[in-house]
């Protein structure tokens, strides 16, 4: 059986695993991305080489490479970003803006001597959903993916649309909030982990009363989105509120999303997915009221079944369709 490596390169966290060509994560690590500023490309090569270094000398790695003699199959590497796919690089990545420009997939095949192959990492979360999560049964169904920023994917009959596909980018609200992708009014900018910390932050400043305000030592500025998920469980009214806007920007954006494609399902991954409870009947009543019936009517709204490696194993499945043209479905 053949292994791969799989990377997914996120605005928060960067995830590595070892995987088999039946998608089964044997070994995972997951590292905080780099934090480098904008034009310091030669650091951030240097840290992401290192975190894969890292994870190939790990001991559990090296135990678990010494049962597949056939060594590693190759590179898979999803990454947040518009991608120049023919020259192996980021055009423009909004949350990890270090990594424009950058050949990451020559760099990789030079550092590692390995065939490499990159992708948007929300492409390669949907890829993954169809090989083998809540995907396997649709033909047409679109994947965005809650994190630092707002992702999206799509399979179209039954195969991954290698192109951009921007949900978090397209434009809800005019003149709206400043986005990192350098236009105004998108849906990343009210529905991200971003968006849910900016959102608390100006409500604070303000003087709105909240749990909240005693997060963190007094300094609100620290808060995330994990706290801001904690104190609504606790039942803190502007935590509760944002995520209810977060439900109602999404819905919007998935009823865009229906009356375009026609699609069988939407699915819902990333790691804002564990606040599912907070935000999806407000995100299911908005996509049915805005969207046109005869498109909508029939489409689930669901969760990822790849909560964990998603994707990763994702970015290793896409490596073994590129290098052999076909993956192997998982054993029942």
């Amino acid at each position: 059986m053949k292994i791969a490596i799989g990377i997914d390169i996120g605005g928060t966290n960067t995830k590595t695993v070892l995987a088999t060509e039946e998608g089964k994560a044997l070994v995972s690590l997951i590292n905080p991305t780099p934090s480098v500023e904008s034009g310091n490309s030669e650091k951030i090569e240097n840290l992401l080489v290192a975190n894969l270094r890292t994870f190939l000398e790990d001991e559990d790695t090296k135990s678990m490479l010494a049962r597949y003699p056939d060594g590693i199959a190759g590179i898979g590497i999803g990454i947040a970003g518009l991608i120049d796919r023919k020259r192996g690089r980021v055009i423009q990545s909004p949350n990890i803006s270090a990594v424009n420009g950058v050949p990451l997939k020559e760099i990789f095949e030079k550092e590692f001597s390995l065939p490499v192959v990159m992708e948007n990492d929300a492409n390669i979360y949907a890829f993954g959903e169809k090989w083998i999560g809540a995907g396997k049964d649709f033909s047409d169904f679109a994947v965005l993916t809650l994190g630092t920023g707002l992702g999206g994917g799509l399979i179209y009959r039954g195969q991954l649309y290698e192109g951009p596909f921007e949900v978090g980018h397209m434009g809800i609200v005019p003149s709206g909030r400043y986005c990192t992708c350098g236009s105004y009014g998108c849906l990343e900018s009210y529905a991200s982990g971003r968006a849910i910390t900016d959102r608390v932050i100006s409500s604070l400043e303000k003087g709105t009363e909240s749990l909240l305000a005693k997060c963190c030592e007094g300094n609100f500025y620290k808060i995330n989105p994990e706290v801001v998920y904690k104190t609504a469980l606790e039942g803190d009214s502007l935590s509760r509120e944002v995520f209810r806007e977060v439900g109602q920007f999404l819905g919007i954006g998935v009823a865009n999303l229906f009356n375009l494609f026609g699609l069988e399902a939407v699915i819902i991954g990333g790691g804002l997915l564990g606040a599912w409870d907070l935000f999806i009947e407000d995100l299911k009543t908005e996509a049915t009221k805005r969207a046109f019936k005869p498109l909508s009517s029939h489409v689930k709204i669901i969760k990822s079944a790849l909560t964990k490696d998603a994707g990763s194993v994702g970015a290793a499945g896409f490596l073994f369709k590129k290098i052999s043209g076909t993956v192997n479905q998982p054993q029942q």
